[in-house]
């Protein structure tokens, strides 16, 4: 039965990867029967200077060949090479690539009507040389944002719409979702690598007794469904999702998940101005009511919930109102410490923006995480209560669709393979290319 449903998982995998392909030549037939002579529409021309491109060569194809039918491909390749130079479990050197594919498809520009929403789909092809945390490192925070089981995986399946009225937007997305698409990040803490400046570990790192993964993040989607409302400057979104994502592992094409329990999330933000410079608050949290272990009583017990706040603030602006130099911080709270493997967390960081004339888009940025294990965890597994590290990194922005990222990391808790404490020295280097 496991051999039959992997199977499935995988032929739908790859009936997913290339739906885009299917799609495309249905936006094509579309575009034909409009009437509208391919590539003489509007933006049929491909702009010669290719640095300026967001995409190399997929939107500009769709520019010419299929206009106006509301079809958005997306073919991304990340490439990764990571070190551990000094410190940890050991010095070693892996790599590690992803490609990510998906397309959205804008239903009302294929109908030619109004108000029919969005139908998206993403999937990844992850690969990777060796476990660069678990032989080098050591750490509760990976180096790597995207560091994955090997897998060939269906991520989000959705449709989403919004309608707009007099008492502010109201939308929804329903399908296989991840939480951490809606929840938790700020936009200043997307340019760091390390995994922890993502997807909250203290909200949703915890996995339940049965192994699988409790909350819904990068490279597990469930089932699942939001609704948000946002008027001015305020905004609220909910989520409730299935109660079980399935496990990271190869066998997994993203569909390897029981039907059971639900995870609630929420979240309220706050945009607001101090003076001319901009800032955003924002608190949520979230509810699981499936079965955890309890370090303590050697038992399973049900119920899981968790907070956090975060805050991120322009500083400094330039002549012609962009953001020069801003900042972000996070705090998270699991009260429960007897079931959450990590109880507190806290991260801060600054953002230098446009920090070499002439490279406007390019980002320097550096930022602190702290994680304090639960008291449980600490003293069944016999974890360290602190795990902090700092990350240093710069975004350039060679052209407009590649992007070259080194990243310096300390991690200042580390134990190496006598459980000594050790200071580790990572360095890494990502590349980004959108095709």
């Amino acid at each position: 039965m496991r051999e039959m449903r992997r199977a499935i998982g995988t032929a739908v995998c790859a009936v997913a990867l290339i739906a885009s392909c299917a799609f495309a030549q249905g936006t094509i037939n579309s575009a034909r029967e409009s009437g509208v002579p391919l590539g003489e529409a509007p933006g049929d021309e491909i702009r010669a200077d290719w640095t300026e491109r967001e995409s190399l060569f997929i939107l500009p194809a769709c520019e010419k060949y299929i206009f106006g039918v509301g079809f958005t491909p997306m073919v991304v390749w990340t490439g990764e090479q990571w070190s551990n130079v000094s410190g940890g479990l050991d010095t070693g050197t892996v790599w590690d690539s992803l490609f990510t594919i998906g397309f959205e498809q804008d239903i009302s520009a294929l109908a030619k009507g109004k108000g029919c929403g969005t139908f998206g789909v993403s999937a990844f092809y992850y690969t990777q040389s060796g476990d660069f945390s678990g032989e080098y490192v050591g750490a509760m925070s990976d180096a790597s944002n995207i560091f994955s089981g090997e897998m060939l995986r269906v991520f989000e399946i959705y449709y989403k719409n919004e309608l707009e009225t007099e008492y502010g937007i109201f939308g929804f997305r329903v399908g296989q979702l991840a939480a951490d698409e809606d929840f938790m990040g700020m936009d200043y803490s997307d340019v760091f690598l390390n995994s922890s400046f993502g997807a909250i570990p203290a909200n949703a790192g915890d996995s339940l007794a049965s192994g699988a993964t409790a909350f819904s993040q990068y490279s597990l989607a469930t089932l699942g469904a939001t609704v948000f409302w946002n008027r001015d400057n305020l905004d609220f979104i909910v989520g409730i999702y299935n109660g079980n994502c399935g496990e990271d592992v190869s066998g997994n094409n993203g569909f390897d998940y029981e039907l059971q329990n639900i995870a609630l999330w929420y979240q309220l933000g706050y945009n607001y101005e101090l003076g001319e410079l901009s800032g955003r608050v924002q608190f949520g949290g979230n509810y699981h009511s499936g079965r955890f272990y309890d370090y303590r009583t050697d038992s399973t017990e049900r119920n899981f919930y968790s907070f956090y706040i975060g805050l991120q603030q322009e500083f400094i602006k330039d002549g012609e109102g962009n953001a020069m130099l801003g900042g972000f911080v996070r705090a998270a709270w699991a009260p429960d410490e007897n079931m959450a493997s990590c109880t507190k967390y806290a991260d801060c960081g600054l953002n230098w923006f446009a920090p070499i004339p002439g490279r406007a888009d390019d980002v320097a940025a550096i930022g602190y995480s702290v994680i304090e294990t639960g008291s449980g965890a600490r003293s069944a597994d016999g974890l360290k209560r602190w795990d902090n590290m700092i990350e240093i990194t710069y975004r350039a922005q060679l052209a407009s669709a590649i992007a070259l990222q080194p990243s310096f990391q300390t991690y200042f808790n580390t134990v190496d393979k006598n459980g000594e404490t050790q200071t580790a020295f990572v360095v890494g280097a990502r590349v980004e290319i959108n095709f």
